[in-house]
């Protein structure tokens, strides 16, 4: 593979990595306040940190903004707030928040919208627990840990059902039962994608580790790079990466192909429920200002809606308006009609995560935090 080559992957592999940290470590990282924020048309992808916000970071946290501006206040209305932080992970899921913030559509409950981006899932604890985030994109199992962990949050939807897929150069595969036998990279041993892997090949009556010639990989990247070079014949691959190695093969002797994805191949497994993969997750500074967290539904709703009927617009707005990111227009438009959106509420999900969840802790509690949310998990309007 080119120098080139490797770079994209860089790159794209933050997406696609980050877009489905489904992290399994337990505990919760020390509190602190998250690195620089910007403006509302830009992202921020400095890291949290432990000591006090420097001058260009924030200088409280939005749970005392809200507290002082409503006792403030003199009429009966809800104070507005003077910002909301938006916290997102690079790569898709990340559109409907910059949407929002390039567009101003949360006006009307805050004079202005920041969106910063987590790296990590130490980053994505510390502004979770620092309370310097007040509406955060994440896997719905990571909302599951904090929560049992006992962190302030409130689950407000589902929006992202499927992000992964088997990719394989023979265009006959079909299921994993076609590739016993044959080597595969899987990312992450322990995630999520590890352990919807696991069941669905028990589920086909196979063992995952005696019927494959597995290669658990420390990144995205790495699985992606061994599948190209050849040194395995399939890999386990979430969204924009599987996109990104599929265009790069399509005019090559071997192209690669989606066989599988994961969320058909959960619910033949599961017997029908469907796989809640990420959703956004109200924080503490939220839970006084239902006002607001309806105002923020409404346009996150409209924003997923403007995302999926746009999609060579809003490959635009990532390659424009997040540039950090590092992702082309072409690659994410691409990416965004081979994830399975849906936005739901978190109460209209609640059976398929509560499914979800008990599937996934047969195989690891800690995936979960050691138990399925009891119903404080979710946010009920």
């Amino acid at each position: 593979m080119t120098r080139c080559s490797r770079r994209v992957f860089a790159v794209l592999a933050v997406a696609a990595a980050l877009a489905v940290v489904l992290v399994v470590a337990a505990g919760l990282a020390a509190c602190g306040s998250p690195g620089t924020t910007t403006s509302t048309s830009t992202v921020s992808t400095e890291p949290p940190t432990i000591a006090a916000s420097t001058t260009q970071g924030p200088t409280g946290s939005a749970a005392e903004t809200s507290t002082s501006e409503a006792a403030t206040s003199t009429s009966a209305a809800p104070a507005k707030l003077s910002k909301l932080t938006l916290v997102a992970p690079p790569g898709p899921m990340a559109i409907p928040l910059a949407y929002m913030a390039v567009n101003n559509k949360l006006a009307e409950v805050a004079d202005k919208t920041d969106v910063v981006i987590w790296e990590n899932a130490d980053q994505l604890k510390a502004y979770v627990a620092g309370g310097q985030g007040d509406f955060v994109t994440m896997p719905s199992n990571n909302a599951a840990i904090f929560y049992n962990k006992g962190l302030q949050l409130k689950l407000l939807d589902i929006s992202v059902w499927n992000i992964t897929y088997l990719i394989t150069s023979d265009s006959r595969v079909a299921s994993f039962a076609d590739i016993k036998g044959q080597s595969l990279a899987v990312p992450f041993e322990g995630s999520v994608p590890d352990l919807m892997f696991q069941y669905i090949v028990k589920a086909e009556g196979l063992d995952p580790l005696k019927d494959f010639k597995v290669r658990y990989t420390a990144d995205p990247t790495q699985a992606a790079q061994l599948l190209l070079s050849g040194q395995v014949q399939n890999a386990v691959l979430s969204e924009a990466l599987a996109t990104s190695v599929i265009l790069q093969t399509k005019d090559t002797a071997k192209p690669l192909h989606r066989a599988l994805a994961f969320d058909k191949a959960w619910g033949d497994a599961s017997g029908g429920p469907d796989s809640p993969i990420a959703g956004t997750v109200a924080t503490a500074s939220m839970l006084s200002r239902p006002d607001v967290i309806a105002v923020f539904e409404r346009e996150y709703k409209a924003a997923v809606q403007w995302m999926t009927d746009h999609p060579e617009e809003a490959g635009q707005l990532v390659e424009t308006q997040l540039p950090q990111l590092g992702l082309k227009a072409a690659v994410m438009t691409a990416s965004l009609k081979n994830i399975t959106w849906r936005y739901t509420t978190a109460m209209d999900a609640r059976a398929s995560l509560d499914q979800f969840y008990l599937d996934l802790s047969q195989l690891s509690p800690e995936v979960i935090g050691g138990k399925v949310p009891d119903d404080g998990f979710y946010f009920k309007p």
